[in-house]
């Protein structure tokens, strides 16, 4: 290992992070609605997970450490900030969240690291449109402007990226439409 953590079997703290960095991100705006903040609660979880050099059986085992503890951090981010009277409110310290709502909130945050990793294997200027135009928003115009491609190749590109993403993520169909529809 590069940095000499095993978190289980051969696979090191590195590819962990890289794995699953964005969806615990993605996890934890969920619950703290600002993006900076659920990075900065991640980033947090990450570190915990380097100093308690614990191995871990399987991967499933390490999943689950994380999901829970930036679930709890961000509870505990929650009530220590005041923010978010409505959350608090329905989650005391005495009562645990439904175990449905967390669930479900798992399944979204491993759905949104599904599509992105199927985002990253995209061709390079195909996936470079995908995330301008439907990560960022932006109008086939401004994609246009900022690519300096022409409004006609940004449609091309986009139709391909979703054809291929369709593709890469047939198997996700049923998630998917939950995700979407309010799992």
């Amino acid at each position: 290992m590069r940095n000499g953590v095993r978190l289980y079997g051969s696979v090191g703290f590195d590819d962990c992070f890289r794995r699953h960095y964005r969806a615990l991100c993605y996890f934890a705006t969920r619950y703290l609605k600002d993006a900076m903040d659920a990075e900065d609660v991640v980033q947090d979880i990450f570190m915990k997970l380097l100093e308690v050099r614990r191995e871990f059986e399987d991967e499933e085992s390490v999943v689950r450490f994380l999901y829970v503890a930036t679930r709890n951090a961000c509870l505990n981010r929650v009530k220590l900030e005041g923010i978010h009277a409505a959350v608090l409110e329905k989650v005391t310290p005495e009562e645990e969240p439904r175990e449905n709502e967390f669930f479900a909130r798992v399944v979204r945050a491993e759905v949104y690291r599904e599509i992105m990793a199927a985002v990253e294997e995209l061709p390079r200027e195909c996936g470079r449109v995908f995330r301008l135009a439907y990560l960022e928003g932006l109008s086939n115009e401004e994609v246009a402007e900022q690519l300096g491609l022409s409004v006609n190749t940004v449609k091309v590109q986009k139709n391909r990226a979703k054809t291929q993403l369709r593709e890469r993520l047939k198997g996700l169909y049923p998630l998917l439409f939950l995700f979407f529809n309010g799992l």
